[in-house]
């Protein structure tokens, strides 16, 4: 039987940043499947469409990367509070912006990850933020992948409420 060892800092840090590239390749792979009509419908329960969950993403991404720049550079970094947690109402995104959306954010999170693979040290660093005091780098790491996968799960959900009736959900290694 395999001996499993637990993850120590290092490889939790990695596991991390890991996290943050593949989920945001899954949320790409996912959207490029849809059509306009899927891009600017919500699943059932939800308050936003997959085209504002993008847009969402893509300011978040944006206020994410700032304060994680920031507390790299210098420990105890003021960080801003994250305005793209009010939602992607204020700006209203359809369809038709999802494309430049999508790469917005993908490319912002390429230097996501490329920052944090090479912060070294600076994973020990926090930032002040104005209303939750220290903030950790890996624990703002950590709620950036909790909102990822939140994220993916809503675009996920609605693709499989709109498919077309009678049409087999396959899963594919494109969805792995």
């Amino acid at each position: 039987m395999p001996q499993y060892v637990v993850a120590q800092h290092g490889d939790r840090r990695r596991y991390l940043v890991k996290a943050l590239h593949e989920v945001s390749r899954r949320i790409g792979r996912l959207v490029q499947t849809m059509d306009d009509e899927m891009l600017d419908s919500r699943a059932a329960g939800d308050e936003w469409s997959v085209a504002q969950i993008i847009g969402y993403l893509r300011d978040a991404e944006r206020e994410d990367y700032d304060a994680l720049a920031a507390m790299v550079r210098v420990d105890g970094s003021r960080i801003e509070d994250r305005r793209a947690m009010h939602g992607p109402n204020e700006e209203g995104y359809h369809a038709d912006d999802v494309s430049d959306l999508l790469w917005d954010f993908l490319t912002l999170r390429e230097e996501t990850v490329w920052l944090l693979q090479s912060a070294g040290t600076a994973w020990n660093n926090v930032g002040i933020h104005p209303y939750r005091g220290e903030v950790a780098l890996a624990e703002y790491v950590m709620e950036m992948n909790v909102r990822d996968l939140d994220a993916m799960w809503r675009i996920q959900r609605a693709r499989d409420e709109h498919r077309p009736p009678g049409e087999p959900q396959v899963i594919g290694a494109a969805d792995i």
